[in-house]
């Protein structure tokens, strides 16, 4: 059975820009990107899981490859969220 990991990234109030979510077919990955800061660096911290930095060190995008092996195409084409 596959592992779900959550990461809860937290960003300060002041910041209203704009999450987006992106599935890049070509290279089978489901982005999440946190704002448009420029990413410096990227990490992968655990198979197929990569975060991506700005040049605070701070979280601002998440990656997950290989994203058809966890996921069928009818789950990546609706994807529902829920504000907490």
């Amino acid at each position: 059975m596959a592992k779900l990991y959550f990461i809860f990234i937290l960003r300060p109030k002041t910041e209203e820009k704009d999450m987006r979510i992106k599935v890049d077919k070509e290279s089978d990955a489901l982005c999440f990107r946190l704002d448009e800061s420029r990413i410096v660096e990227s990490e992968e911290v655990r198979p197929g899981l990569i975060l991506d930095y700005d040049e605070n060190d701070r979280v601002v995008g998440v990656e997950f490859l290989k994203i058809s092996t966890r996921a069928n195409p009818e789950e990546l084409f609706s994807l529902h969220f829920h504000a907490a």
